[in-house]
């Protein structure tokens, strides 16, 4: 999944089918299931392209779009176990006892960070850093840094 038109017409229809009540294929679950662990982001899901836009939700500028492909993206690294240290460290926080959801929190922002960062800069993604700064995660770390 990408940050794209195509990525944005599908979360949308997807919004629409699970409003509608209407069954999903295999990614169309995934964005579904983050749809369900976000349900602060149902009425803006019924803007339509404008849903696509970063929003004020809960006192936080948030893009409902942008935070949904992460997950999926995170989502999706992590049951191909590709790259392997992704699921690695996700299993290691999960041991020291972090949220399933707040891992996936935690990941995505290292994620984001480093794509973002890397794709306003023209460069290739740097897996070697997103794969070091995974591995220095700890759950006290992750913790004090939501406060």
């Amino acid at each position: 999944m990408e940050f794209d038109k195509e990525s944005q017409v599908r979360v949308l229809r997807v919004a629409a089918d699970r409003s509608a009540g209407k069954t999903v294929d295999e990614v169309d679950e995934r964005i579904a299931m983050v749809m369900d662990l976000h349900p602060e982001f149902n009425e803006i899901w019924k803007q339509g392209e404008l849903a696509t836009y970063p929003q004020e939700i809960g006192g936080q500028i948030v893009s409902p779009f942008v935070h949904t492909v992460l997950h999926v993206i995170v989502d999706q690294q992590i049951n191909a176990g590709q790259p392997d240290f992704v699921e690695e460290n996700f299993n290691r926080l999960l041991g020291q006892g972090m949220d399933r959801h707040h891992c996936l929190h935690v990941i995505m922002g290292i994620y984001s960070e480093l794509y973002f960062t890397t794709f306003r800069r023209g460069k290739q993604f740097d897996t070697l850093d997103y794969e070091s700064r995974l591995s220095a995660l700890s759950y006290e770390d992750a913790e004090k840094s939501a406060e």
